[in-house]
């Protein structure tokens, strides 16, 4: 293929995918319910702490926004960390129609973060003959793939978490750690896509990123520290309102068709395993310990891959925590065939529509995006061991 043919094929991959984010993420054609059905949720938590109430109490919550139709608390309720007030309360500084177009700004303003940031990591390992088709067919992976425009619609918080942690990592390569750490702290309020990577600086002893990222989650939680009268009464707030709420939820239960990881998918096969979740913490320290025998460029790919199979806590739309993989991936097989072809069928399983196993009739298979995920992190493994081993051949033959 020419130079010209390939920059015109990822152009129009692009345009395929803004168009692809505009209808499904923000029309919502083929959609159910409206706009920012979870982000309606978040702004009722900012209205209710913006007037001194209990975002944490279900009746609180919804007497917040009683005046508001098109939000509907019925069947959903608020179990952020108290971090996250800094994001609720800002946007319920707002009208709601307002907050919506802010909420969707923001998710929108991650996805080009996101982009930013993975561009600069493939134009540091490809050349200028390869890097431009790279950088436009994972710029249009982030945009059109359906997790993205899920969390669009949805005003959900997973873009805007992985942006922050992703560039705490990003940021920490640079060895800008007090940027990486207040990234890192940004990132806190959905813990589940940070947890590993905050595990990871703990075990390097970066304890700049660490105390950054600390420093910034109590400014977060200026507020709701002040409410609940100090740290033990607002932990003790959400605490709560986890026990009285999140479990209790059918869309959090492990083995509900939205719910991933094996967890969810050994309940699905009618199986608990008890204290899976360990595992995710077990294999962070595990890779830490071989860090030596895989590219670092790959790690944080491999926890993010760990974190969505074995953490828990985690949904579907969360997969846009996945494009650190699909980078990887792009950059060890874009100049093999065969490499290339089975990371592509890999990511068409995993973009593939749920609805059409449903409407099959095979229930059965609405987990199979857990197993891709895990192929594709024993993939990263061995590209990067492999791509290790020749780098260390290759100074010994120097």
């Amino acid at each position: 293929m020419t130079e010209s043919f390939k920059r015109n094929f990822g152009l129009g991959l692009l345009a395929v995918s803004v168009l692809s984010l505009i209808c499904f993420g923000i029309v919502g054609i083929g959609r159910d319910g409206q706009l920012n059905a979870d982000g309606g949720v978040l702004y009722a938590a900012g209205r209710a702490w913006l007037k001194g109430l209990n975002a944490y109490n279900h009746d609180m919550l919804t007497q917040s926004v009683a005046t508001i139709k098109e939000i509907d608390l019925k069947n959903a309720a608020f179990f952020y960390p108290p971090q996250s007030a800094a994001f609720c309360m800002f946007v319920g500084l707002f009208d709601y129609s307002i907050a919506k177009l802010v909420w969707l700004l923001l998710n929108l303003l991650s996805i080009a973060a996101i982009i930013v940031m993975t561009v600069r990591t493939i134009n540091q390992h490809q050349n200028n003959s390869e890097n431009q088709l790279g950088s436009l067919v994972m710029a249009a992976m982030i945009i059109g793939n359906p997790f993205t425009a899920h969390v669009v619609w949805m005003g959900q918080t997973s873009l805007m978490a992985f942006a922050g942690t992703m560039a705490a990592w990003f940021f920490s390569q640079w060895q800008k750690f007090v940027l990486a750490g207040i990234c890192l702290g940004i990132a806190s309020f959905k813990p589940q896509l940070c947890l590993l990577l905050g595990i990871w600086f703990l075990l390097e002893r970066n304890w700049k990123i660490l105390a950054v990222a600390f420093a910034t989650v109590i400014i977060m939680s200026a507020y709701p520290l002040v409410l609940y009268g100090g740290p033990v009464g607002m932990l003790a707030a959400w605490h709560q309102g986890i026990q009285d709420s999140y479990s209790s939820l059918p869309f959090n239960q492990p083995g509900f068709q939205d719910k991933v990881g094996m967890e969810s998918l050994f309940a699905s096969l009618g199986l608990k395993v008890p204290a899976i979740k360990i595992v995710a913490v077990i294999l962070a320290v595990v890779l830490w310990v071989f860090r030596k025998r895989i590219n670092r460029e790959d790690v944080l790919a491999l926890l993010m891959g760990i974190s969505f199979t074995f953490l828990g806590y985690t949904h579907v739309y969360d997969y846009v925590g996945l494009f650190p993989i699909l980078t990887s991936l792009w950059l060890y097989c874009s100049n093999n065939r065969n490499a290339l072809l089975g990371s592509i069928a890999l990511v068409f399983l995993l973009f593939f529509p749920r609805r059409i196993f449903l409407a099959a009739g095979l229930p059965f298979l609405i987990h199979w995006r857990t197993i891709v995920v895990l192929m594709l992190v024993v993939g990263v493994v061995a590209f990067s061991r492999k791509a290790k081993s020749r780098q260390g051949f290759q100074q010994e033959m120097a």
